[in-house]
């Protein structure tokens, strides 16, 4: 693990709430758990700025409340093409703790 990730919350605590919104730096970004998995994106949807920590989750896409833009959760990419891709970050699991990347991978 890369000494600058940060520390977020718990997998207990993220298998429960399902999305842990946090700012790392000037980063808002959205901590995801879906079907086993956890991803950390870019919090706003590019269109309006909507929070996506509000959106709903299937197969691996978040979609935004808002205006439904849909992105993909692995890779930031939006899948209803009329929006930008969105930024994702890196994210270790360490010894039960969920470990997320303030520099993010740019979309």
């Amino acid at each position: 693990m890369a000494e600058e990730y940060v520390k977020v919350c718990t997998m207990r605590q993220l298998r429960v709430r399902r999305c842990i919104p946090v700012k790392l730096g000037d980063h808002s970004i959205a901590v995801f758990y879906h079907d086993g998995k956890v991803n950390a994106v870019h919090n706003r949807c590019p269109h309006s700025g909507y929070p996506l920590e509000t959106g709903s989750v299937k197969d691996g896409v978040v979609t935004c409340l808002w205006h439904q833009a849909r992105f993909d959760l692995s890779d930031g990419t939006c899948v209803t093409s009329e929006y930008d891709d969105i930024d994702t970050y890196g994210v270790e699991i360490i010894e039960g703790e969920v470990w997320v990347s303030p520099e993010p991978n740019y979309a």
